[in-house]
């Protein structure tokens, strides 16, 4: 068996050694690069989250709840790779501000409605009533007027003037004037092809009966 020289096997075994230990060395700085930007960016979106979650608070909304990893994640040593990826975090949170913004104003101009549905609308006064009068009495008061005769269109006419709020015809008219007629409350006569009213004195009509049971059997 050729014979191994003791120096040689120990400067292989050292140089292997010492290469081991340089790839160890490396393989934890990289990892260690990577635990920082891991932990800045976790840094990151707990800044985030608690800015979302006073934003929410304070437009009324419903609390968040903290994830396990917010609450255990410690605070982030390298400031480079915070700073790095707080840009595009910082736009995510804007854009989730303005859309719960826009959300709460329509939730406010909704809860705004509400109420200008469900108020009762003020009493408006009632306007005062008409003239309730029956139409006959009201011819018959115009004929009354004057000892003249009277047409139904100059009665209607004017009925027209002093009611304007009442809707008349010359035919409406006319029927009160005949139902006056009836009611010996006016007297009909005819002259040529127009028919004429007059009011019928009621003092006369009244004295007429005791002028006639005063009077002597023949």
């Amino acid at each position: 068996m050729p014979e191994h020289n003791p120096n040689h096997l120990q400067s292989h075994y050292a140089q292997q050694v010492a290469a081991d230990l340089e790839s160890n060395a490396s393989e934890q700085e990289r990892i260690r690069s990577e635990a920082a930007a891991l932990q800045a960016q976790l840094e990151t979106l707990q800044k985030d989250h608690e800015l979302l979650v006073s934003m929410q608070a304070a437009l009324g909304g419903t609390p968040a709840k903290s994830t396990k990893a917010t609450k255990d994640a410690k605070p982030a040593k390298t400031a480079t790779a915070a700073k790095g990826a707080t840009v595009p975090k910082a736009r995510r949170a804007s854009g989730s501000a303005t859309t719960a913004a826009a959300t709460t104003a329509k939730g406010k101009s909704k809860a705004a409605k509400k109420p200008a549905a469900t108020t009762t609308a003020p009493k408006t006064t009632t306007a005062p009533k008409t003239t309730t009068a029956p139409l006959r009495e009201l011819a018959v008061g115009i004929l009354g007027r004057r000892q003249e005769p009277w047409s139904a269109a100059e009665v209607t006419q004017e009925l027209a003037r002093l009611h304007p709020d009442r809707p008349l015809t010359v035919q409406l008219v006319r029927n009160a004037l005949e139902a006056s007629v009836a009611k010996n409350q006016s007297e009909r006569s005819k002259q040529q092809n127009s028919v004429y009213y007059t009011a019928v004195d009621k003092k006369a009509a009244a004295d007429e009966p005791a002028v006639a049971a005063s009077t002597p059997d023949a």
